[in-house]
């Protein structure tokens, strides 16, 4: 094993070891089973009474996780499934056209629609060809912060995920239904939101 890649590994656990502890409740149980809590844990208890079974049940987070559990991103006016005429009727042109991992990709303000098909231009994209991934800038979706804020939003993520390339990249996964939300962060914020197919 390379020294970088060691220092690399250290690093990765210590951050991992770090987000447990912070992530840790300052609330502890009497003999009685009832919960007493430190001065600090004001926000630990709001949080704990808006957090069912890892879902928030705060109407702003749970409408993120309940649209994209039927495919729709909040913030994003078009949903998977869309047809390339349905997005054109609905956001017009969009600023610019290509071609990504996905397919072929429409960029609009803010967020980008990859379509399931490849082509050299929007002309040449079947109109019946349908959006299989949105990717958003997390202010358009209202999810900003670093993961541990993501968490005490979303509640417990499906699957966490650090990149080994290199590049720093951490991922939250939420599954739901057909879907998958992915919260994607390079070094701390939020860099961007995903939702696609499963």
């Amino acid at each position: 094993m390379s020294l970088r890649r060691m220092y690399r590994t250290l690093f990765c656990v210590g951050l991992l070891c770090s987000m447990v502890l912070i992530g840790c409740s300052t609330s502890s149980e009497t003999a009685d089973g009832s919960l007493v809590h430190s001065e600090k844990s004001d926000t630990v208890k709001k949080l704990d009474s808006e957090t069912v079974a890892g879902h928030s049940t705060n109407p702003v987070t749970s409408d993120v996780l309940e649209k994209a559990k039927n495919g729709q991103l909040h913030g994003v006016s078009i949903g998977l499934g869309a047809t390339k005429k349905e997005v054109i009727e609905k956001l017009g042109k969009p600023a610019r056209t290509g071609n990504d991992e996905f397919g072929f990709a429409m960029y609009y303000d803010g967020f980008s629609l990859g379509f399931e098909d490849y082509a050299n231009s929007i002309d040449e994209l079947s109109e019946n060809s349908k959006v299989i991934v949105i990717f958003a800038d997390p202010k358009i979706v209202n999810l900003t912060g670093k993961p541990f804020d993501i968490k005490e939003k979303l509640g417990t993520p499906s699957r966490e995920v650090l990149n080994d390339s290199g590049d720093d990249t951490f991922i939250l996964e939420y599954a739901g239904n057909d879907h998958l939300l992915k919260v994607v962060f390079d070094t701390n914020p939020v860099k961007y939101i995903t939702l696609q197919e499963k």
